[in-house]
């Protein structure tokens, strides 16, 4: 198919006004990555974000792996199904480290570059021994769906390109593991001022499931809340059969529950001073996922199964108060009737519950 680079370019573009003099420093703008190969074996999240302006705000990059234990060394005596390792680097934003037009933030241990439907990352973190770089290049339909959605005191704007095609390298304890085309790689963009710790919350995931005829279904869903989630705004799952978005359910044509562990758990938690901080905050964790949709139009059934979580702790700049990301990933069933047919299908899914 073929790209809207224009629109494409609106979903990449820095949104944090640097040639603002008084530029408040409740901005954010991140970009955020998945790749995951079909086998589910291998899962990865990479989020880079800019916070607050140069000099008065940082770089953050949160760096999640979930890997099958049956593909580490057998020193690592692993007695889990899925490993996670994971680090997050917080570096001081120097005027330097942000080029605009073609996109570039780079620092120690980080390179990410965006030009048209190109793009490269790098992630190194040398101390933990993980370490990943990949070029995209993007295949799927872009979206820009909001760009000043009213969220705690401000607001935020959400873009997605729900398919890259990627090619690189992954590193874990010093052993590689080849990101080829046959990987699954998803990214989206969020930005906006608001503060972490405010009533603030969303239930989001993206899936990737492949039919019994080979047909490829991607979902990504996204529902803002409040801290709690028992404040919940209008939500929506963006339905793409290969790389054409195809059919959005929204609003109460969807039905979203979550269930829960039946006792309080100590997860895997990021980065490592507020996991220290919250070292003690037992949490019930998701179990399992099940969405219905129907209209009109069509019927979308999805169950899932979590198999990892952890979670990240995000610190307002300004306050002492934190926002909490459940990051959780798993299997995932789909039945979609649409156009006349049924398609049956199966997956993965990553997923995030704020709060």
């Amino acid at each position: 198919m073929t790209i809207d680079e224009q629109l494409l370019s609106r979903v990449e573009a820095l949104r944090i006004p640097l040639d603002d003099p008084d530029l408040p420093i409740d901005w954010k703008d991140w970009y955020h990555f998945l790749l995951w190969d079909l086998q589910g074996k291998i899962r990865i999240l990479v989020n880079i974000a800019l916070v607050g302006r140069p000099e008065q705000g940082e770089i953050q990059v949160s760096f999640l792996i979930n890997i099958a234990s049956d593909l580490l060394p057998a020193e690592y005596h692993i007695d889990i199904p899925i490993a996670t390792f994971g680090t997050a680097l917080s570096l001081e934003w120097q005027p330097d480290m942000v080029r605009q037009n073609p996109l570039r933030i780079f620092g120690n241990g980080l390179n990410l570059e965006i030009n048209g439907k190109h793009s490269t990352l790098e992630v190194r973190d040398e101390r933990m021994q993980l370490s990943i770089r990949f070029q995209g290049e993007a295949q799927a339909m872009p979206l820009l769906v909001t760009e000043d959605s009213p969220f705690g005191s401000g607001f935020i704007g959400w873009g997605l390109v729900p398919g890259l095609q990627v090619m690189g390298e992954l590193s874990v304890g010093g052993q590689s593991f080849s990101i080829d085309e046959n990987w699954f790689s998803y990214h989206d963009r969020n930005f906006g001022r608001f503060r972490w710790g405010e009533d603030i919350g969303w239930e989001w995931f993206v899936a990737f499931a492949t039919c019994d005829d080979g047909r490829q279904i991607t979902l990504v869903l996204d529902q803002r809340t409040n801290k709690d989630h028992s404040s919940k705004g209008l939500p929506y799952i963006f339905v793409y059969i290969g790389n054409e978005l195809t059919k959005v359910f929204m609003g109460s044509s969807l039905y979203i529950n979550w269930e829960w562990s039946p006792s309080a758990v100590t997860p895997v938690r990021l980065p490592g001073i507020m996991a220290s901080l919250f070292g003690d905050r037992a949490i019930r964790v998701p179990q399992a996922l099940q969405v219905e949709a129907a209209d009109q139009q069509g019927r979308l059934l999805l169950n899932v199964q979590f198999e990892t979580i952890a979670e990240l702790v995000v610190p307002d700049n300004q306050d002492r108060q934190y926002t909490f990301i459940e990051e959780v990933t798993g299997t995932v069933e789909v039945s979609l009737f649409l156009q006349g047919e049924t398609l049956q299908a199966k997956g993965l899914l990553y997923g995030e519950y704020v709060l």
